[in-house]
């Protein structure tokens, strides 16, 4: 596992017993519409509304670009969703990646996980798995399987085991795209990530997040 870790490009090892996941999460993985310093503004918005359905209406109407790799988490969390009739908690960018009819029709089981409304506040990595296990535990769930892209899936899932002391499920099918357009420039090229992921896993061994 730990060599796994330090190899961000190996991804996470598949989970043989997938079925017994009760629920999903999924992190996302850059953008190609608002920048860090204004992510703020879609968590204002979603104060405003207080409702997951209506703040993505705002942002469809702002034309929020989610990006690819964020629409093939999103692929992948509507083909588990359907293959084992379970909730999803997933990161906004990925609840606005969704077909608008498909997340209609299903959005009793898709909990959206919202940035703060405070600027200059970076939404990592563990603070959106802190708040997807707290959403799991009022949903009665406490099996996830893990959705990310492969280069940051084994950090993520090693994040849920320190903070729940479980590992997740972690499924066969891995988005690994990347995205030119992104706004955030480790998610745009494989090097661009190994060059920030390899340090990023390194601090998260030294600060003891993992």
């Amino acid at each position: 596992m730990l060599f796994r870790y330090m190899f961000p490009s190996l991804g996470a090892r598949k989970s043989r017993d997938l079925y017994k996941g009760d629920v999903i999460f999924a992190q996302a993985f850059g953008r190609n519409t608002f920048p860090d310093s204004s992510v703020f503004a879609v968590g204002v918005m979603f104060d405003e509304f207080e409702d997951d359905e209506k703040t993505l209406e705002w942002l469809r109407s702002h034309d929020f670009d989610p990006g690819i790799p964020n629409k093939e988490i999103a692929k992948a969390v509507k083909e588990l969703m359907t293959r084992y009739f379970i909730p999803a908690i997933v990161q906004w960018e990925i609840a606005a990646a969704f077909d608008t009819e498909w997340y209609r029709e299903n959005k009793k089981r898709i909990t959206c996980i919202w940035p703060t409304k405070e600027r200059n506040t970076y939404f990592n990595t563990n603070e959106v798995n802190v708040l997807s296990l707290q959403a799991a535990e009022k949903l009665g769930r406490s099996n996830p399987i893990e959705v990310a892209h492969k280069m940051q899936i084994q950090r993520a899932a090693l994040i849920i085991k320190k903070l729940s002391g479980k590992f997740p499920l972690i499924p066969d099918d891995i988005p690994k795209s990347f995205d030119e357009k992104s706004l955030q420039w480790w998610t745009r090229t494989i090097w661009a990530c190994m060059f920030r992921e390899i340090p990023t896993r390194m601090y998260h061994i030294l600060t003891g997040r993992i």
